[in-house]
């Protein structure tokens, strides 16, 4: 049985013993009307009653998952890191390939911030976000960095940097 039948179910048999024991309290003659108010004011209080138990219930349970997150997030991190510190040296030698290469093609420093911008995946407008200014003025010197660069976009840019990094792609069978 699923929790919201069982809650239901629940709900309705917490009424009736409600209804039940009031009327075997109250010696006053049967009126519909006023078991009608009664059996009103048991359900009212019967569904607030399950309701309650329902939202700790549901409550309970985005905890519980809410604390797998937590620790599922904990392990990527501490793996993240793990990873960050084995691939340091290799990260700061590439680091100042790049820089190299940039110097290279003549970039300005603002244009070397948004080639490494885009190279970590960013768009045009989280770009200008980042730096306070117009998507436009960084889609111009994006457009300056693949002039001076001689690619012409920015997968080639990637590639350009990232091809010799990455493993070859095995041969189909």
């Amino acid at each position: 049985m699923t929790r919201v039948k069982w809650l239901a179910a629940l709900s309705v048999a917490l009424m009736v013993i409600l209804i039940a024991i009031d009327h075997i309290k109250n010696d006053e003659p049967f009126v519909l009307l006023r078991f009608s108010l009664d059996v009103l004011e048991k359900a009212i209080l019967a569904i607030a009653v399950v309701t309650t138990a329902y939202v700790a219930l549901e409550t309970r349970d985005i905890n519980r998952e809410r604390l797998i997150l937590i620790k599922d997030l904990n392990r990527v991190r501490n793996e993240s890191d793990t990873w960050r510190i084995a691939a340091r040296a290799h990260i700061d030698g590439l680091g100042r390939a790049i820089a190299a290469q940039f110097e290279t093609w003549r970039l300005s420093e603002s244009e070397s911030e948004i080639a490494l911008f885009m190279l970590k995946g960013l768009t045009f407008k989280e770009i200008a976000n980042l730096r306070g200014s117009e998507e436009t003025t960084v889609r111009q010197q994006a457009t300056s960095v693949y002039r001076k660069s001689g690619l012409a976009s920015r997968s080639e840019l990637g590639a350009f940097f990232l091809e010799d990094l990455l493993p070859p792609n095995p041969v189909p069978r």
